[in-house]
């Protein structure tokens, strides 16, 4: 006797023969290396550092007494990118004109004004340029005058300018924490202070020796008092670690790079800078 199913049961089996497989989604992870233009990466670290300033000034209000009668006040400090203000020293330098005669010179006020990221092979050069406006070394005199020192006047230009002033950074883009920041600098190879100097002709002529006096002092005392600021300070883990934030959220690169994405590797390839990242994706699976 032939068995006979109900309609439901019919039912049940012809919507069961005629049901796709049901499927679910998964994440996985995938590495996958991205050719980034070598131009945007420096855009990217152009914004980074956009809020970096130098202010070099030691010249302050007059104080002491007899041959120690100075103007010198440590003012010079690095506005760094995360914020931080960083002060170093500058020390004041001093010209012996002769036994009863001295000229003290001071750093005045000098400043950046503009920077930029620029390309150099696989690295990236940050460039602080600062401004050229008035005397920017100033020079006191103190003489001695019947056994007690003072302040003196000289008739001739005495004080310095220094003009076309660039403290310029080389960095090498490194993975930094799933993003990009750079790797140590070193004050020897990666740091350099430049600049032109103007002395007035008069002033060399009147006193023997002192203007190269002068250069040597920058050369051998300003410069390697502002590039080793520069050094420690950039070396420090928090600012790499706002660079590297402030790259990770770029406009330039988001567009390439998710910030959610982790950067594992970076390589200079050409005109790229080639990007191991590691991604989520989500995949189908089928369930039988």
């Amino acid at each position: 006797m032939a068995r006979i199913l109900s309609m439901a049961a019919v039912a049940a089996f012809a919507f069961s023969a005629a049901a796709p497989l049901a499927s679910s989604a998964r994440a996985e992870m995938e590495v996958v290396n991205i050719p980034v233009p070598k131009a945007v990466i420096a855009t990217a670290f152009n914004a980074a550092f956009a809020s970096t300033k130098a202010h070099v000034h030691n010249l302050g209000s007059k104080h002491g007494s007899g041959s120690g009668i100075s103007w010198h006040a440590d003012a010079s400090h690095l506005l760094l990118p995360n914020g931080k203000k960083s002060s170093f020293a500058v020390d004041e330098q001093v010209f012996n004109v002769s036994k009863w005669r001295q000229l003290k010179y001071y750093v005045d006020d000098l400043n950046t004004q503009s920077i930029q990221a620029t390309i150099d092979g696989g690295r990236i050069n940050v460039d602080l340029r600062f401004e050229n406006k008035g005397e920017e070394i100033k020079a006191k005199c103190i003489r001695r005058r019947l056994k007690k020192w003072e302040e003196c006047s000289l008739d001739i230009e005495r004080d310095i300018h220094i003009d076309n002033a660039m403290l310029g950074v080389s960095l090498e883009p490194i993975a930094y924490k799933g993003s990009i920041a750079y790797a140590n600098i070193n004050q020897d190879q990666d740091v350099t202070f430049k600049y032109d100097i103007k002395i007035a002709n008069k002033l060399c002529q009147t006193f023997k020796g002192i203007c190269g006096w002068i250069e040597g002092k920058i050369k051998n005392k300003l410069t390697p008092a502002i590039e080793s600021a520069a050094v420690a300070n950039l070396n420090q883990t928090a600012v790499k670690d706002k660079i590297a934030s402030a790259i990770r959220n770029s406009a330039t690169l988001g567009g390439l790079v998710k910030p959610s994405w982790k950067i594992t590797k970076v390589t200079s390839s050409g005109s790229n800078f080639i990007l191991r990242v590691e991604r989520s994706v989500t995949k189908s699976a089928s369930l039988d």
